[in-house]
């Protein structure tokens, strides 16, 4: 399928002398022709930092409307949240809005406002074209969150009453919900009263609305309240210190979390032991609706806290076990070089660190002077060691 693609640039450091430039890459933007559209569109796509390593690893996908105003944060929220364990890895996706009056509406309004009505149009454009494409060509794991602000949101209600099963989590924040008189609220209760089950999460957002606005919101609220499908996730809540244009910022962070709710893991709860681990997410996967495996970092965490009681065995259990999880990952192997380095086995600890290193070269690991550092420390040490 030909496709054209550039590096998306977001921030260049300056140069001085003495100094080069170095570009932060966030993503790659994309175009492509549709033919349900009849135009080209544009998308920019942001890959977790653990796809070009983890090469067997499939990935959530984050859908992400109004691209142009919310790639780079939506992209980076998600890449910060999942480095801190608060949800897995997802590859983001964010489509750059062409008509977003035609697009994002379901009916043309034509007392208000002219030329909507391209709802079901640019749904299909994403069913038929761009979902199918993204999962050809990128890793993704079948599960699926789309997320959109203001009229772009208001689309995001409209696909969850008219094709739920197209994604599995939609996020709506600040939605235009007076859109024909308030149809995207009628629509939610319509189809909502007629469904008996939903397995689905909605994510509602709403900022310092006032009057007629903020009526509106909690007329969204006694409907998922009055009407939710059994099966159907959904968390409401307001910003009141926000307001329209600003609280996709925060609503976003807030929405991931709820999306994988229950995904932290916290330190504390590792002496709780490994089985505890295990049953957490697997009630974590049941609560979001595919299979979410013991993060890398939370074994990780096992197996030093056993080398700190002086579990030697245990530990090196846990670190083998992340290398089997992980078998790319220069980071597993760092963290069994520190196992066997304990257990004074220095040949099994110079051949892990040195594995570090080269996998930390192959796949481009920042952290690759720490794991060249690391292993020359290792093998200082098994020279003194073998002299005595």
């Amino acid at each position: 399928m030909p496709y054209r693609a550039m590096a998306l640039v977001i921030a260049v450091f300056l140069t001085t002398s003495g100094y080069c430039q170095v570009p932060v890459v966030m993503g790659q933007k994309y175009v492509m022709h549709s033919s349900v559209l009849k135009e080209d569109r544009s998308y920019q796509v942001s890959l977790p930092a653990s796809y070009h390593w983890a090469l067997d690893r499939r990935y959530p996908v984050l859908y992400v409307l109004d691209g142009e105003t919310h790639f780079a944060h939506a992209a980076a929220s998600a890449g910060f949240l999942a480095g801190q364990g608060e949800m897995p890895e997802v590859i983001v996706v964010a489509i750059t809005s062409a008509v977003r009056i035609r697009d994002f509406t379901q009916t043309d309004w034509s007392s208000h406002w002219h030329g909507g009505g391209g709802a079901n149009n640019f749904r299909r454009f994403l069913s038929t074209e761009l979902l199918p494409r993204i999962d050809k060509n990128l890793r993704t794991n079948g599960f699926r969150i789309l997320s959109g602000h203001s009229a772009s949101g208001q689309f995001v209600l409209y696909t969850l009453t008219s094709e739920p099963s197209l994604f599995n989590a939609y996020i709506a924040i600040s939605p235009s919900l007076d859109w024909d008189d308030g149809l995207p609220q009628r629509s939610l209760d319509e189809s909502l009263g007629r469904t008996d089950s939903l397995r689905s999460f909605l994510y509602f957002a709403w900022s310092d609305d006032a009057g007629p606005a903020l009526e509106a919101d909690q007329r969204v609220v006694r409907t998922l309240e009055t009407r939710s499908p059994r099966g159907l996730r959904w968390v409401a809540k307001g910003f009141p210190d926000e307001t329209h244009v600003s609280i996709p910022l925060l609503a976003h962070i807030d929405a991931l979390r709820n999306v994988f709710a229950g995904y932290r893991f916290h330190d504390d709860l590792l002496e709780k032991g490994f089985a505890f681990v295990e049953e957490h997410f697997r009630t974590v996967s049941t609560t979001v609706g595919y299979s979410i495996s013991v993060p890398e970092a939370v074994i990780n965490n096992f197996g030093y806290q056993a080398l700190e009681k002086g579990n030697i065995q245990e530990a090196l259990g846990y670190f083998k076990r992340n290398i089997t999880q992980n078998p790319n990952s220069a980071n597993a192997q760092d963290g069994l070089a520190d196992a066997y380095e304990k257990a004074g086995m220095w040949g099994e600890a110079i051949a892990s660190s040195q594995k570090a290193v080269a996998l930390a070269k192959r796949f481009s690991d920042r952290n690759l002077g720490y794991f060249r550092e690391h292993a020359k420390k290792i093998k200082e040490k098994a020279r003194t060691n073998a002299g005595k």
